[in-house]
């Protein structure tokens, strides 16, 4: 007969690999409220891709402390981008959050990769509870399948319809073009520097915008995040445009 005390450790340690492997953490689905709390994130970015690409990416999904919700939907042609916006009561934040804890978040690893490729993306989903912030990412594949489950949810607008977001401030960079001495054989925007009151010139160094010209502006960028071509008179530009709190590159201070 085995000596008590080893059965006793036996136990004890078998217990532990099963609190440590088969039952995930289950921190309780409270978080802070503050409208300026950024509660839930998910980014699948960026990869070898052009700056310009980079500077106009808007996370996947973004939720706030005050049930604020922003995702996007990406179009079937020329990376056509549709930037949604809602608000969650405080019941939906909560069945949202206690969706993620009952499907194992808080237990997968940070990190699963598969480096056999290169030069891919990560998608990434950041949670941030009152008592533990958790984020998983996953290069090229290797995350469970509950993982690509629920950031799908997340990033899909968790069962919420949504309006357009319609931004109030932006900041707008220009970039001159010179196709190589080839202008593009389709334009879809020109720039219109009389009514909107200044040349792309003039943003080449950055520019903070607002009304008609940062309606023009967005809705270019939003009809191709990669890149869309504008000409204004001779001249070729491509541009980004930059939202506070809203792009995951943050554009520079006033």
């Amino acid at each position: 007969m085995k000596n008590p005390v080893h059965l006793v450790l036996i136990i004890l340690f078998i217990t532990q690999l099963a609190c440590n492997t088969l039952v995930p953490p289950r921190p309780e689905g409270t978080w802070d409220p503050r409208p300026e709390a950024l509660i839930v994130r998910g980014t699948f970015c960026c990869g070898f891709v052009p700056e310009m690409v980079v500077q106009n990416y808007i996370p996947d999904v973004q939720i706030w402390g005050d049930g604020r919700m922003i995702w996007t939907q990406t179009g079937s042609a020329n990376n056509q981008r549709r930037v949604l916006e809602a608000y969650l009561t405080p019941d939906e934040m909560t069945q949202l959050l206690q969706r993620a804890v009952n499907d194992g978040f808080f237990g997968w690893q940070d990190n699963y990769a598969d480096y056999s490729v290169t030069d891919m993306s990560s998608q990434c989903l950041a949670i941030e509870l009152s008592s533990v912030r958790k984020s998983v990412c996953e290069y090229y594949q290797g995350a469970p399948k509950a993982f690509h489950t629920l950031y799908a949810y997340l990033a899909g607008g968790a069962g919420m319809s949504g309006a357009d977001f319609v931004p109030t401030r932006g900041y707008l960079t220009a970039y001159s073009q010179n196709y190589g001495g080839q202008p593009p054989t389709t334009v879809n925007f020109h720039w219109p520097a009389d009514s909107l009151g200044f040349s792309l010139s003039e943003a080449t160094n950055g520019k903070w915008i607002e009304g008609e010209a940062l309606a023009f502006a967005w809705r270019v960028v939003n009809e191709n995040s990669w890149g869309e071509a504008i000409q204004e008179d001779e001249d070729y530009y491509q541009i980004t445009v930059q939202i506070p709190g809203v792009n995951q590159v943050e554009p520079p201070t006033e």
